[in-house]
């Protein structure tokens, strides 16, 4: 008697494994494909993260004398618009600016997932910390701005402001 309980309670524990393998094979057989590729998508504040690392990084290893700010990414339909707020040092002309700028895309059309990138130089006019240069860049021209020249940015620029002090 003690044996065939034995034997029953083997093949009760084997059954219920059975079942559960076949349950856990078809359940991922029928996973919507539109889960695993949300699954593989970056989450925003990760592509953030990872965005905001990676220019911080080029800031550092372009510029000796300038500073980075601010910067500001928003993550929209999964791709970023960058705000990067630079300080410039006070002798810093237009030429200066720009250079610094087309440089500085040129390191960023790397970043992944780049839609507008906007660079705002401040430097002191007056004894006030003051905008004095604003440029905005959509993802082409971003991403085509080796084409370009950094004489030609404020044409290429999806928007320009240059503050009437600076030479």
């Amino acid at each position: 008697m003690k044996k065939l309980l034995k034997i029953m309670f083997v093949a009760l524990i084997l059954f219920v494994g059975v079942v559960s393998v076949q349950f856990m094979i078809k359940s991922n057989e029928t996973t919507d494909p539109q889960k695993i590729e949300q699954s593989k998508a970056v989450p925003p504040e990760q592509l953030k993260i990872e965005t905001m690392n990676a220019i911080a990084q080029i800031v550092l290893q372009q510029f000796i004398e300038n500073i980075m700010l601010n910067m500001e990414i928003d993550v929209v339909d999964d791709v970023q618009n960058i705000e990067i707020s630079l300080q410039a040092s006070e002798f810093i002309d237009e030429d200066t600016l720009l250079k610094d700028s087309y440089n500085l895309l040129k390191e960023i059309k790397k970043v992944e997932r780049v839609n507008d990138v906007t660079l705002k130089w401040f430097m002191n006019v007056r004894s006030k910390n003051t905008e004095a240069l604003t440029l905005t860049f959509d993802a082409k021209t971003v991403q085509s701005i080796d084409e370009h020249s950094y004489q030609n940015l404020p044409t290429a620029a999806a928007s320009y402001w240059k503050h009437d002090n600076v030479r």
